[in-house]
């Protein structure tokens, strides 16, 4: 009579549970393997995106803290030159902006939308200082052909009042747009320190042109501003016909 071999069976029975136990453990490992791979990427991600923004950031605010220092010299030799100057600051912002639209903002999506923010705010007070300084420059070339015109005239013949009112019309006109664009640039710089806020949250202040900068020139743009009316007004008063 044959007996069954216990401890033969018994040996298989716990060299299958062994093989068992270490393909769970295998296929656990593979798991926390994978989970720590995607998570090393998706870290490497945020930070690629992060340094990325820090650098397009960077570089609007030094444009920003360059064509505000323009707005801080006593006397500005404002020209074309000056114009042109500021529309390139702009133009460099609005590619800026661009760049920032192309990269990847899916690891920290709030993070880019305020620095899209933060952008399109400097560009639009770039564009408008730039449309200040024009207009200024032709409301300054306005006013002085029309006190010209006024004070080499010997006689008042109808020529001369329809010149006269020409001059007048082309310094009001200046002034009009200029006044539209002034205002628009103070009330932008006026909403930057919000707009400042919301990002130096993310990336920190020290990538900010600072609120203090922005409100002297937000000060000095106002009192040029203030100057330039009183000017008109004189031409104004200079140029009634009777």
């Amino acid at each position: 009579m044959k007996f069954p071999v216990h401890g033969a069976r018994s040996g298989r029975t716990s060299h299958s549970g062994f093989a068992t136990r270490s393909v769970a453990l295998l296929a656990a490992g593979l798991v926390v393997a994978a989970a720590l791979g995607y998570w090393g990427i998706g870290a490497y991600r945020t930070a690629q995106l992060r340094q990325s923004v820090a650098a397009l950031v960077k570089d609007t605010s030094r444009r920003l803290q360059e064509a505000l220092a323009l707005e801080m010299e006593k006397a500005p030799e404002e020209t074309l030159k000056t114009v042109s100057t500021l529309d390139e600051h702009a133009q460099e912002v609005d590619k800026n902006v661009i760049e920032l639209r192309g990269l990847n903002a899916a690891s920290d999506r709030n993070l880019v939308n305020s620095a899209e923010e933060y952008m399109l705010t400097v560009r639009q007070i770039l564009r408008n200082q730039a449309a200040s300084h024009r207009y200024h420059i032709q409301v300054v070339a306005g006013d002085r052909a029309l006190r010209d015109h006024m004070s080499r005239a010997n006689r008042r013949s109808a020529s001369w009042i329809e010149e006269a009112l020409r001059a007048k019309d082309r310094l009001e006109r200046a002034y009009f747009d200029y006044r539209l664009s002034a205002d628009a640039f103070g009330r932008l710089l006026g909403s930057y320190p919000q707009v400042r806020n919301n990002l130096a949250q993310r990336v920190g202040a020290g990538l900010l042109l600072g609120d203090a900068a922005v409100a002297d020139a937000a000060d000095r743009a106002k009192e040029i501003s203030r100057r330039t009316g009183e000017e008109v007004e004189r031409a104004r008063r200079l140029a009634a016909v009777k």
